[in-house]
């Protein structure tokens, strides 16, 4: 995947996506949206995360402002920036930015002014990823923290509420870490965490799936749209790459290598449900994971029949 800048040009006429496409071309990755439906694709299932939409007011199929609101409350598109194509009138600029677009590209372009005022919009959206990754990473393990797990598992519930999808949690413990941490110091505890995490980032398959620190030796691991037998599959997994580092543990009291429990759930969220719910029912599945003698995982909590039985 390329690591330029990704720009959406959504333009009622060719001849303007080409202008701006051989404008940017050497800058950024350019992808055209020349209807509304391609323009509305970026809302229902973006394959990417843009970083601008240079946008032609014609294409919408609602008011600027309202517009402004859906792309920017999206969790995927609610960072990029949008950059408004319109004529040389004054009222419908600050009509424009006062709907929440960026800035003003009048027509007919000045190119000059048209690729500084976009190169501007792209520097800024540079460093606000650069501060992103440094707000939402780990600072010891480098995956994902806490923070941004709260805020992935809250969108991907929205989504599969929207959607009437579903969504898997498995909440990741090293066993006996405090033992390894006092045999073999902090030092080489903290590098057992770094290892584990990593290994845990590349034993996850899937582009949307999230693995982050929970805190602590405690990981977390979010499969959106995952089959209810593919847990299991997946905690298989996690526990055979994990066995493979053979990262020695001589003061556990299940095994001389570093081991994990793990508590696995999984629910088809409901309208009025909130995604502490699943947090919960991993945290509770792990902690019979640990119950059972460790080195294992629990069977999968179906939120379903968790239901089922609150209400009897």
């Amino acid at each position: 995947m390329s690591s330029q800048p990704l720009v959406i040009i959504a333009a009622e006429t060719l001849a303007l996506q080409a202008q701006l496409g051989d404008l940017l071309a050497a800058e950024v990755c350019v992808t055209g949206a020349i209807n509304r439906a391609q323009l509305y694709d970026w809302l229902d299932e973006p394959s990417q995360i843009p970083d601008l939409l240079i946008l032609e007011q014609g294409l919408l199929e609602e008011d600027l402002p309202a517009f402004c609101r859906r792309w920017h409350n999206h969790p995927q598109t609610r960072h990029c920036d949008i950059l408004l194509l319109g004529s040389a009138d004054e009222v419908l600029e600050t009509e424009a930015l006062m709907a929440g677009v960026a800035d003003y590209l009048r027509k007919p372009l000045n190119p000059l002014l048209a690729l500084t005022r976009i190169k501007k919009q792209l520097a800024q959206r540079a460093q606000c990823k650069r501060l992103e990754a440094l707000s939402v990473t780990d600072g010891l393990t480098q995956i994902a923290n806490r923070r941004y797990l709260d805020e992935f598992l809250c969108a991907e519930w929205r989504r599969a509420q929207r959607e009437g999808g579903n969504i898997g949690l498995m909440m990741v413990d090293i066993d006996h870490f405090k033992s390894f941490n006092d045999h073999y110091g902090h030092p080489q505890g903290d590098r057992c965490l770094t290892q584990v995490a990593q290994c845990l980032q590349k034993t996850v398959q899937r582009p949307r799936d999230l693995v982050a620190r929970y805190g602590g030796e405690e990981f977390a691991l979010v499969l959106p749209s995952v089959h209810f037998e593919g847990m299991a599959v997946v905690a298989q997994r996690l526990q055979a790459a994990i066995a493979g580092l053979a990262i020695a543990h001589a003061a556990s009291s299940v095994s001389q290598y570093v081991t994990v429990s793990i508590g696995l759930a999984w629910c088809e969220p409901q309208a009025d449900e909130s995604h502490e719910l699943l947090l919960a029912a991993a945290d509770e599945a792990l902690y019979a994971a640990k119950s059972a003698g460790r080195n294992q995982f629990s069977e999968t909590v179906n939120l379903a029949l968790v239901r089922q039985l609150l209400e009897h």
